[in-house]
């Protein structure tokens, strides 16, 4: 048993020593300012801009020559088709075909004529800048035992301040 004792108190001195080792408690400051804080914040509003614009343009620009060339083609197989003798559909095939072909080139150069619309245009631009203050919280100055302190609370805490106290060893 003699043995033991010194691990003993070694133990106890281990626990004894952690139940003490930091202790706190509650002290209450008195309070000398209490000042809001509040930032500015840009808000930016997207904003749609129109205008109306005239665009001139002509109907269909092509150089194809297909329509035509089936134009002919069809009027060609209706002048065939019409005629009653061999000499009589050799003629209406071949009326057929120029007169086909020169209806859809008709056709086709009054689609190719100038014309102008009026289209609205838009596009959406960040124009608008709304500038609003924001809450921050309140810049606190207090004084606990002869000395000034300041902190950032989100309220106002009155005229007086809690504040923790904590001991420890300084080991």
């Amino acid at each position: 048993m003699l043995k033991l004792l010194p691990v003993i108190v070694a133990l106890s001195g281990l626990t004894a020593g952690s139940v003490f080792a930091h202790s706190s408690h509650i002290e209450y400051a008195r309070v000398t300012k209490v000042e809001p804080i509040y930032r500015t914040v840009a808000t930016r509003t997207p904003q749609e801009v129109c205008h109306t614009e005239t665009v001139h343009y002509r109907g269909a620009q092509r150089n194809d020559q297909t329509p035509v060339v089936l134009g002919a083609i069809a009027g060609g197989a209706l002048g065939h088709a019409l005629g009653r003798n061999k000499s009589n559909k050799r003629v209406g095939m071949a009326a057929g075909a120029v007169l086909g072909g020169a209806v859809v080139s008709d056709i086709q150069r009054q689609n190719n004529q100038p014309a102008a619309v009026h289209q609205q245009r838009c596009r959406v631009v960040n124009s608008s800048v709304q500038y609003r203050q924001v809450f921050d919280g309140y810049q606190v100055s207090y004084q606990l035992r002869g000395r000034h302190y300041q902190t950032m609370l989100d309220y106002d805490p009155g005229p007086r301040l809690p504040v923790q106290i904590s001991v420890r060893p300084g080991y």
